[in-house]
Formats: structure tokens, sequence, C-alpha cells
């Protein structure tokens, strides 16, 4: 099982893992930080030619880019957070086999450093909102839970993946394909509205989709609530999956170096 108490005596350690990691990734970049903000306005750019413009998906009277940037706030923040989480091991075989330290704090950084991600798409996607007159209501409270329980369904996902990568080598070309395919079954694109009735009991079974929807409900102030069933649901999935994929990743991180 994790140790907690181990990871908070490692703090310091967690804390210059994370601002490592924000340095490396914009190091020896022409635009560095910008990036940042470039990546959601030019894939915002792509879907509203091919799916605002060319298909014309119906947005229930929302503007394609805000409704799409409404989701894929959402989707950045849990793809990266699973694409980060599952390469950690890999990507630190040098530090792991020469010094001991818990191994969770290696995700746990790169979790914090998909958040700044998140923090900057959520203010473009706020100036859209206010641009467009769009109201900030007092659903705003419910983002901090929200989130919560996508960054414990995100880590979840990317430490199961984590565990695997060190095993399985083709995890990598996996873990890419069901991302693509994840994508598409959740209604970042397109609102649920427009899957048959009949196929909406599959899309739900996703745990992502009752939370876009809830953060839709948030940033655009109409449809109706995700029910507390499927909140509550989405919430014991995202614990459980958290926990099994803690597990199976404490598991391996000590026979990383034997595996390799």
């Amino acid at each position: 099982m994790p140790n907690f108490r181990e990871l908070w005596e490692y703090r310091d350690l967690l804390f210059f893992l994370t601002r490592r990691n924000l340095k490396v990734r914009f190091q020896q970049t022409l635009i560095g930080f910008l990036w940042i903000i470039l990546q959601p306005l030019i894939q915002m750019g792509i879907f509203y030619f091919i799916l605002g413009i060319l298909a014309k998906i119906p947005t229930e009277g929302v503007p394609y880019p805000i409704f799409f940037l409404s989701g894929f706030v959402v989707w950045q923040l849990f793809s990266q957070v699973v694409n980060t989480g599952a390469y950690s091991l890999l990507e630190n075989i040098g530090v792991i086999i020469k010094s001991y330290f818990p191994r969770l704090a290696l995700p746990l950084s790169q979790t914090i450093g998909s958040l700044v991600d998140f923090l900057v798409s959520f203010l473009i996607l706020f100036v859209f909102l206010l641009a467009n007159h769009f109201p900030i209501t007092a659903r705003y409270f419910l983002l901090p839970v929200l989130l919560l329980i996508t960054v414990i369904f995100s880590s979840g996902v990317g430490l199961l993946f984590g565990a695997l990568m060190v095993v399985f080598r083709d995890t990598k070309n996996f873990l890419a394909f069901i991302l693509m395919i994840w994508m598409y079954l959740t209604p970042v694109l397109f609102p649920i509205s427009i899957v048959p009735q009949e196929l909406q009991v599959l899309f739900y079974l996703n745990p992502l989709t009752s939370l876009v929807e809830a953060f839709r409900w948030v940033f655009l102030n109409q449809g109706d609530f995700p029910t507390v069933a499927n909140l509550l649901i989405s919430f014991v999935v995202a614990c459980a999956l958290w926990f099994a994929g803690a597990v199976a990743f404490r598991s391996m991180e000590n026979r990383i170096a034997d595996v390799l």
C-alpha cells in the first residue's frame, strides 16, 4: 500500500521534482511557456473548422469554440496525468537505481505540473466565457470537488499503466491507442444529447462522461447537473482505481532495474 507518511517526509523532493519537470519541458524551445497557451487554441481551431463549420455539430446554442474548450480542459488534464504517470518510472530509471526515495513522488510531481497546464487552459476558457457574456455563478464553488475526482481518477489510470509499462514494452503503443478511443467515447467534441438514448448508458459507464458534463454545467450555466449517483460512481471508481494503480505501481517500482 502507498506510504503517505513517507511521501510527506519527502515533500521537499516532491517540490524539487515538480520544479525540475516544468523547467525541463521548456528548455531549448523557441517560445517556451507559450506552448501551454497555444496547444488548446490550436486544437480548438482544428475541431472548430471540422466539427463546428463542416459537420455543424449542434451545441445547444453555445459557440463551438467555447463548447469545445469547456470539455477539452478536462480531457487535457486527464490525458496529461495518465501519460506522465505511465512514463514516470521508465523516464527516471537512472535516478531510481542510484538512490532511494518514495517512487510515487515521480508521478505525483508530474500531476502537479499537469495542474499548471490546467490552470492556464482554464484561464483561456475563462476569457472566452467573459467575452461571450457567460455569467459567473455560485456553481464555480463545485470546481474543486470535480477537479479532485478528475485528478484521482487520472492518476490511478496513469499509475496502472506505469506498472504495466515496466513489464510490457508494447504498452506504450497500446496506451496511445486507448487514449485516442477514450477521447471519442467522452463527450468532449460533441454534446451527450446527440447520442441515442439507448447508447447513453454505455457512455456513462465512462467516469469522464459525468465529469465533463459536470464541468460544462459549471462553465456554461445551462443544462442539467449530472445526477449525484453518477458523480458518486465516478468518485468511487476513481478512488478504487487509484489504490489499485498505487499498489501495482509499488509492486513494480523496485523491480524496474531488474526488468530493464
